[in-house]
């Protein structure tokens, strides 16, 4: 049975937050949560190994007494130096930036022309330098062998695409091994000092060593210095937390999205957008056919008959059934006629700007937090699971779970106001003792 018109209007409460929004705080919350923070920007310094004053191969020679090269070869001096700044490396290494256009539509994506690449932190992808967009579009990703960088993402890179890749690679040192340019921060400098001189000492403690025309105790006391020396140097080396720790998780929008999705969908179950409309029924019959009603997700109430100028009291409510095919039934002695007007209450999911098509926010203000803090607290779960046990530190399980929680006291106070507000039960103030003539 089709209705021949339908009028009525949604009793939703909008919101003014967008799902950028929402992006923007959850990635806030769960990256201050983990403690990582991005890299701190730090200025290269300019010095050289040879070329110019002072330069590191002159500081070290220095440090070792040694500026006219009697008792270390250069050869060894750089030798040192560079196994000074090799170690360096593995728990500083350098960061850069760079970009990569897709030639072929693939998740597998060639880095081997990265120069020096060691370590991949953080894919952005797709990347647009003209618009970039905001908060950064991170994608979860792997490193295989053959330097085959995978997105590990539900769509696969396309023709043309542009992904920006953070990686780390060794330190260098203008002058050294025929790079070019100097990558250690100015604070490290005499890091690396420190640790030229120790290997320096070191080798030449082992060579003297095997010289039986040499006191004994010239090489022990040039041993002792060679070790203070190193204490120094791994001790300045260890001021910064190993390279895995320092950078900044990469959540990307994907798994934000999802979480938000997770969310709204709890929210949803206690919190629908309650919609009610009117059908003119155009025949005779108990079927009655709500197609037309877009988005409902459930039916909760049917009046008949209305009369919208002359309505009722009380209501005329009558029991139903939902049949497939979008079919109202009509559980009553008496049959719906041509002309009869019902009126019925639906509800509907609430939705996001920018979440899944939406273009509106139908959620209301005042529950932006509360999806912020849900949200947060799955994605940190799942990034609990994603990571291997021994990289996630127990507070942030701790707080993933203590967010959820948070989000659950939520949602269980929300769905207590609404049980009462359309129970239809008035709210009485408490009793007391003088209520009902005392005890």
């Amino acid at each position: 049975m089709s209705p021949t018109t339908i009028t009525g209007t949604a009793a939703a409460a909008a919101g003014t937050f967008t799902l950028n929004d929402l992006r923007d705080r959850i990635l806030t919350q769960i990256q201050n949560a983990s403690g990582f923070t991005e890299p701190e920007v730090v200025t290269a310094s300019s010095i050289q190994l040879v070329t110019g004053t002072p330069n590191i191969r002159d500081r070290v020679e220095s440090r070792l007494q040694d500026s006219g090269n009697v008792r270390w070869a250069t050869d060894d001096t750089d030798e040192a130096i560079r196994t000074a700044l090799a170690f360096y490396s593995r728990q500083n290494p350098a960061r850069a930036i760079t970009t990569k256009t897709v030639t072929a539509a693939s998740r597998e994506v060639d880095i081997s022309a990265i120069t020096g690449l060691i370590r991949v932190e953080k894919v952005w992808w797709d990347y647009d330098s003209t618009t970039p967009g905001y908060p950064p579009n991170w994608r979860q990703f792997s490193v295989w062998p053959g330097a085959i960088l995978y997105i590990d993402d539900r769509e696969q890179p396309a023709v043309g695409d542009v992904i920006r890749i953070w990686y780390t690679k060794a330190q260098t040192l203008n002058g050294l091994d025929s790079a070019t340019a100097t990558t250690i921060p100015i604070e490290d400098v005499d890091v690396i000092v420190t640790g030229g001189a120790h290997f320096a000492a070191r080798a030449r403690a082992i060579e003297l060593a095997e010289q039986a025309t040499v006191d004994k105790s010239v090489v022990d006391r040039l041993k002792e210095w060679a070790e203070e020396e190193g204490k120094a140097f791994r001790y300045g080396v260890a001021q910064k937390p190993p390279a895995w720790q320092r950078y900044a998780y990469a959540y990307s929008q994907e798994d934000i999205d999802e979480g938000v999705r997770w969310a709204l969908g709890r929210l949803n179950e206690v919190y629908p957008i309650r919609n009610e409309t009117s059908l003119t029924l155009a025949a005779d019959g108990r079927e009655i056919d709500i197609s037309s009603i877009t988005s409902y997700v459930d039916i909760a109430r049917v009046w008949w008959d209305y009369d919208q100028a002359d309505p009722v009291y009380p209501p005329e409510w009558r029991d139903f059934e939902l049949w497939p095919g979008d079919v109202l039934f009509i559980k009553d002695g008496d049959e719906p006629q041509t002309g009869d007007v019902a009126r019925v209450f639906y509800t509907a999911l609430r939705a996001i700007n920018g979440l899944d098509g939406a273009s509106t926010t139908t959620v209301p203000d005042q529950y932006e937090t509360l999806l912020v803090t849900g949200s947060s607290g799955f994605v940190a779960q799942e990034r609990v699971q994603e990571q291997p046990g021994y990289t996630v530190p127990t507070k942030i399980r701790e707080w993933a779970e203590a967010r959820t929680r948070e989000f659950e006291r939520g949602l269980s106070a929300l769905s207590r106001r609404q049980g009462a507000r359309y129970s239809g039960i008035a709210a009485l103030p408490a009793l007391d003792r003088w209520d009902g003539g005392g005890w």
